[in-house]
C-alpha cells in the first residue's frame, strides 16, 4: 500500500489540505495528451464567489486557471471537457539522524524526507464568454495583488490601470478554465510513525532552520 498507512490522512485535516494549496498556488499540471503524460505548471485559486454582503469568498469545490493558447491543454479544451491532475508543494526537508537528540537516536537512524503535497483530480471546463474572462481576470488579479500587499504593505495594483487594447491581447493569448474537483488527497510525510517526543524534536530543528511551516504542520497533525 502506498503511501504507507501511517502517512495517510484523512478528510478530517481537510482545513490543511486547503491551506496548502492557498500558500502555494503554482501548481505542477498533469494530463494525458497523444498517449504521453504532459507536464506544466501553472498558477490557480479556489474560485471567488460574491456572498450576500457583497463580499468574495473562496469556492473550495472548484479551481481557476488559465494556460497559454499554445499550451497542449488549451486545444483539447476547445472540443471537451478534460480529466487531469494537479499537484500543489508545501515545504519539504531533509531530515537528519542529528535532528533528534542522542537518546532518540534508534528512532531517527537513517537520514530521510519530510513533506506535505496535495493531490487534485478534477474535470477542466472552458471559460469561454468574453466577460466572463474578463471577471476571472479582474478577480484573479485581485487575488494575487492582495496576498501581496499583504507581505510588503504596496498598494495592490487592479487590472482597470492596465490599457484596454492590453487586457484585450492578453484575454486573447489565452485559454481560462474552471476546474471541478473529484478527488482531494493529501501526501503527508512528516514522521507520523516516530514517537510524538521525536516528531516534536524535529519539528522544532526544521523551525530552526527556517521551515516553519512544516515544523508547523507537524506539530497540528
Amino acid at each position: 500500500m502506498y503511501p504507507a498507512k501511517h502517512y495517510q490522512t484523512s478528510e478530517e485535516i481537510i482545513t490543511h489540505y486547503h491551506d496548502i494549496i492557498e500558500s502555494n498556488p503554482l501548481a505542477t499540471l498533469l494530463f494525458s495528451h497523444q498517449s504521453e503524460i504532459d507536464v506544466s505548471h501553472i498558477p490557480c485559486h479556489f474560485s471567488l464567489k460574491t456572498s450576500s454582503t457583497n463580499t468574495q469568498q473562496l469556492e473550495r469545490s472548484t479551481l481557476t486557471a488559465h494556460v497559454s493558447k499554445h499550451h497542449p491543454l488549451a486545444e483539447v479544451l476547445q472540443h471537451s471537457a478534460v480529466a487531469l491532475q494537479l499537484v500543489f508543494h508545501g515545504e519539504d526537508a531533509y531530515i537528519s539522524p542529528r535532528d533528534v537528540a542522542k537518546q532518540h537516536s534508534h528512532a531517527q537512524s537513517v537520514p530521510t524526507w519530510n513533506y506535505a503535497k496535495v493531490h487534485v483530480s478534477g474535470t477542466a471546463q472552458e471559460v469561454k464568454d468574453v466577460d466572463d474572462k474578463y471577471q476571472y481576470m479582474a478577480a484573479s488579479t485581485a487575488y494575487f495583488e492582495q496576498r501581496l500587499s499583504k507581505n510588503n504593505m504596496t498598494q495592490p495594483w487592479s487590472i482597470e490601470e492596465a490599457p484596454a487594447i492590453a487586457i484585450k491581447k492578453m484575454l486573447n493569448a489565452i485559454t481560462i478554465f474552471s476546474i471541478t474537483i473529484t478527488h482531494l488527497e493529501g501526501r503527508f510525510k512528516l514522521s507520523q510513525n516516530k514517537s510524538k517526543a521525536v516528531q516534536k524534536e524535529i519539528a522544532e530543528q526544521l523551525t530552526t532552520r527556517g521551515v516553519e511551516e512544516l515544523g508547523q504542520l507537524m506539530l497540528a497533525l
